[in-house]
């Protein structure tokens, strides 16, 4: 069987596609520096699911203890029981696995409508007249 020949389309479309391996290979700089005492999430690995190679991975609450090193790591202190046998230890991690938690967006958030009258849904009307006037007299 005769294999086909690649047309000059196909050679100049594998160069679009090809991945230039000097800058996948260059370590990613993050512009974020982390300060001692600065409130973080770190990447964890908790363990495997199952016999698969999927790996549990949460985004835990921690504290910066030390500041950014010329090796990319920092050493942090979780909010919670992690490590679990003991829970208090400094972990040592790379900076990728760090990132500031999102702040809730005051700006963003869409505004509050308004309340809505009460419905009467499940309550008989008898028992909302007199809520009604004891309301009344209450005020």
């Amino acid at each position: 069987m005769a294999v086909p020949r690649s047309s000059a389309r196909d050679l100049d479309r594998r160069k679009k596609l090809a991945v230039n391996k000097s800058s996948a290979a260059a370590p990613a700089v993050t512009s974020v520096s982390f300060k001692k005492g600065d409130v973080v999430s770190v990447r964890t690995p908790l363990g495997r699911l199952g016999p698969t190679t999927m790996r549990l991975v949460m985004w835990l609450g921690a504290t910066v203890v030390s500041d950014t090193t010329d090796d990319g790591h920092l050493d942090v202190i979780y909010s919670g029981d992690f490590p679990r046998d003991h829970p208090f230890r400094t972990v040592r991690v790379a900076i990728k696995d760090v990132k500031f938690p999102a702040a809730a967006s005051v700006e963003n958030d869409p505004p509050l409508a308004a309340q809505g009258r009460p419905t009467t849904a499940g309550k008989s009307l008898r028992l909302l007249r007199s809520l009604g006037k004891e309301m009344r007299a209450n005020s």
